[in-house]
């Protein structure tokens, strides 16, 4: 449904708590978790980019301070060989052109996201320091 008749059909229902979250939604989001994400990122003060095409690596779900790959593994595109191959490429892509990356499932954003936003903080503080 596009955005202003989803829009339309809040204000006539007097929905203003539904209305304030579609505002918040990015329409770049392929996906709820994605959204999800967004809205992770958003209530912990995380800056992002979504949908961020890099020449060499391809489109990736989120960019953080720029060099920071957040990807999102939906079961959808990502269970099957040739989607975890295409996977792995693109991942070590990013790693040999000087990115981070950060892998999460649904279930990460859903049921562990202080997790993640710590995560993700902890490479976004200090990125130059790999752990051994």
């Amino acid at each position: 449904m596009p955005r202003e008749l989803l829009a339309d059909q809040l204000r006539a229902d007097r929905s203003g708590t539904a209305l304030r979250a579609l505002r918040e939604i990015d329409m770049r989001a392929e996906s709820i978790v994605e959204v999800d994400a967004q809205h992770l990122f958003r209530t912990n003060g995380i800056a992002y980019e979504a949908q961020v095409s890099i020449p060499g690596i391809g489109r990736v779900d989120f960019l953080l301070d720029g060099f920071l790959i957040v990807e999102i593994d939906g079961f959808a595109f990502h269970s099957q060989r040739a989607d975890m191959l295409r996977d792995r490429d693109r991942n070590n892509a990013s790693t040999v052109k000087g990115f981070a990356v950060l892998r999460y499932m649904p279930e990460h954003i859903w049921f562990n996201p202080d997790r993640v936003a710590a995560e993700i903080r902890a490479v976004l503080a200090d990125r130059r320091q790999p752990t051994r």
